[in-house]
């Protein structure tokens, strides 16, 4: 993985904003994408989102080199002539396209298994709309990598190397591991308080799922985390939301 070799040294303040700024696009679409009458105001729903960005941007710009992690953001802003795209972009978005179609489909196949007997809780391929897959790309794609990977990971791996890697210089393969999975977890429990304002009961086989497929994802952006950057894991995840189009039409078939 790459979190083994030195990270290019970065601006943290350059950083820090830039993250930011390009992590308020997924604030948007998710402002956006709020109806219009609600209990609140609309600006009220996106507060939280918003301060745990600016935390976790934060945080993972002073831990994430520490770990070995890269964003090409960081480094471009920084002043390192990188491009912003990682090589092989377009198979990471490839690979995303793929687990949404693949994860879509399964989760489509097994609602019997899960669904709740009133249905509140649509499959993966219910419902597809162009405001899910603007909320998809820009607040999962960029707000949760930023948060989740760069920062939540990030400090994850920092833990377990300081209380277990005594004086190693770079964290281990396995520590590595470790925060990607605990990243993977916490991703997994994010979603289920939104499943709960849904009003579905929740079963242990609608929880089982919801934390499956979601703790697998997270398992699989945060290994392109690690082993790439943090632009491979925001392609991958946005490539995700997009296959899930294609599972929604194929679903209609099966």
């Amino acid at each position: 993985m790459n979190a083994q070799a030195p990270a290019p040294k970065i601006r943290r303040l350059r950083t820090a904003i830039a993250l930011f700024a390009f992590g308020l696009t997924g604030i948007a679409a998710l402002y956006l994408a709020l109806p219009p009458v609600t209990e609140f105001p609309r600006w009220a729903y996106v507060v939280n989102p918003t301060i745990m960005l600016a935390v976790f941007v934060v945080a993972g710009t002073f831990i994430a080199p520490v770990c070995g992690f890269r964003s090409r953001i960081a480094e471009r802003v920084s002043g390192h002539a990188v491009s912003l795209l990682p090589p092989g972009a377009a198979l990471f978005v490839l690979a995303g396209i793929a687990a949404g179609i693949v994860v879509g489909l399964a989760d489509h196949g097994t609602r019997p298994l899960w669904q709740d007997p009133h249905g509140l809780t649509p499959a993966l391929t219910d419902n597809w709309r162009l405001t899910s897959l603007r909320v998809g790309i820009f607040y999962g794609g960029v707000v949760e990598e930023l948060t989740l990977r760069w920062g939540v990971m990030s400090l994850a791996v920092l833990v377990v190397w300081k209380a277990f890697g005594r004086n190693a210089p770079r964290p281990s393969v396995n520590q590595v591991w470790i925060g990607i999975a605990i990243a993977a977890i916490l991703f997994a429990l994010g979603h289920l308080p939104a499943l709960a304002s849904s009003g579905a009961e929740l079963t242990q086989a609608l929880v089982f799922r919801t934390l499956f497929w979601n703790a697998t994802l997270g398992i699989l952006f945060g290994t392109l985390f690690a082993r790439h950057d943090l632009e491979a894991a925001m392609l991958a995840h946005a490539g995700f939301h997009v296959g899930l189009l294609p599972a929604s039409l194929l679903a209609v078939l099966v």
